[in-house]
């Protein structure tokens, strides 16, 4: 949202109400909502952007709620208590972590991440990793039979364990996740500019989540075949695509684009994976017509105004002009030089030399790079500062409110004011 400056109004019952005025451009500073109820109804009347965070994981949500995909997670989660509760267990259980050579572990718990459906994956990716010495747990210690003796504790395993299928499930499971996890990651950095990066990473998560794409993990090729995670795999295509290109409002499109050419590692980007579930065409060029509208109507520098001519002819000066070459050819009634003679001679706009610039290398630091370009690009480097200051999420906001939480609790509170 722009910066502005608030309008005293009256309703038809005439009660005053606020209103913004915009006095510079819709995409200045613009309000990250984290899709929350509270948040949505108060902020009904301010123009901004969803939590892409948040949002994905509305989305991871369709992928987990397949009825095979919760059951085997719910299972996780019932193993992961276990291991997080029983002293005994995860005794036993680091025992063979040892004999087999795996670092002493245990599976984390779904609030052990910087995403709320992130543990999902997290847990996965444990089991998955130490899936030998899991299963060996089975074996020595089965707790599964109703007649099984608990731990000393109390603890018992229950029905937690995977059969060899589920395993496999859980497998292929992990290679989906994977992807959405990396995005959500990067996207949730507050060190470097995201708003750039949401286009080109959604529409690599919609190229990856498209059963026809080929998958890889860790750097190997892998393959999805087991029919209730390729269904899975559809639900979260489905709501991909869904929620970015179709649902998605154009005006938000729009500041991501414009987002996305601003930043000098993406302004050749192609948008060809967004372009395919885009509704209407996303492409490069409609994306630099986006940038070079609200570079013309809000940054572009006025005109100088044009100095005014002496009137007195007496103190005029003669300019004598100098016969060379290409202007003796220019001044020609044939139209074999004409165009020639005016190539070169148009001024280019800060826009324009900016794009014409080829891409810089992808570790480039995007903020450094823009405050060396201030001299030469000054008006173009404060409208990337507007643009690309608007955070992809809500996260890193939220993560500093949690440790002014942890700095100032409710009995340090107490404490003050006994002191006090």
């Amino acid at each position: 949202m722009g910066i502005g400056e608030y309008k005293q109004l009256k309703d038809a019952d005439g009660d005053w109400l606020a209103e913004m005025e915009d006095t510079v451009c819709d995409s200045v500073h613009c309000t990250v909502s984290d899709n929350a109820s509270n948040i949505v109804n108060g902020w009904l009347c301010v123009d901004g952007h969803e939590c892409v965070a948040h949002t994905l994981a509305l989305i991871v949500k369709a992928f987990l709620e397949q009825p095979r995909v919760k059951k085997v997670f719910a299972k996780l989660r019932g193993m992961t208590g276990h291991f997080n509760h029983s002293v005994i267990g995860v005794k036993l259980l680091y025992e063979i972590l040892k004999r087999n050579g795996l670092a002493e572990s245990k599976p984390p718990q779904d609030n052990d991440t910087r995403s709320g459906w992130g543990g999902a994956f997290k847990q996965a990716k444990w089991y998955h990793q130490n899936k030998v010495a899991v299963k060996m747990y089975d074996i020595e210690h089965p707790t599964k039979t109703a007649n099984a003796v608990p731990n000393l504790d109390g603890s018992v395993y229950k029905d937690h364990q995977l059969t060899n299928d589920e395993w496999e499930f859980l497998r292929e499971s992990l290679y989906i996740l994977n992807h959405p996890t990396i995005l959500v990651d990067l996207l949730q950095g507050t060190h470097y500019p995201t708003a750039s990066l949401v286009l080109p990473l959604i529409g690599k998560l919609a190229h990856i989540a498209d059963e026809a794409t080929s998958l890889k993990y860790e750097g190997k090729p892998v393959t999805v075949v087991l029919p209730d995670v390729v269904d899975a795999r559809k639900k979260l295509l489905k709501g991909v695509t869904d929620r970015y290109f179709t649902d998605l409002m154009d005006c938000k499109v729009e500041d991501f684009s414009v987002a996305t050419i601003l930043d000098p590692r993406y302004k050749s980007f192609k948008f060809k994976c967004a372009n395919k579930w885009m509704r209407g065409n996303l492409t490069r060029e409609k994306a630099v017509a986006w940038t070079r509208k609200a570079y013309d109507s809000d940054w572009k520098p006025k005109p100088k105004p044009v100095e005014s001519t002496d009137s007195n002819p007496a103190q005029k000066k003669v300019k004598h002009n100098v016969v060379t070459v290409a202007s003796y050819l220019a001044d020609s009634d044939d139209e074999e030089f004409d165009t020639v003679a005016s190539e070169g001679e148009v001024e280019k706009d800060e826009l324009s030399i900016y794009l014409s610039l080829p891409d810089v290398p992808l570790d480039t630091d995007l903020l450094k790079w823009w405050k060396s370009q201030e001299v030469e690009l000054p008006s173009l480097a404060r409208m990337a500062r507007q643009f690309l200051g608007v955070p992809a999420t809500t996260a890193g906001v939220e993560r500093a409110f949690s440790k002014v939480t942890f700095m100032h609790s409710d009995l340090r509170k107490r404490l003050s004011v006994k002191v006090a």
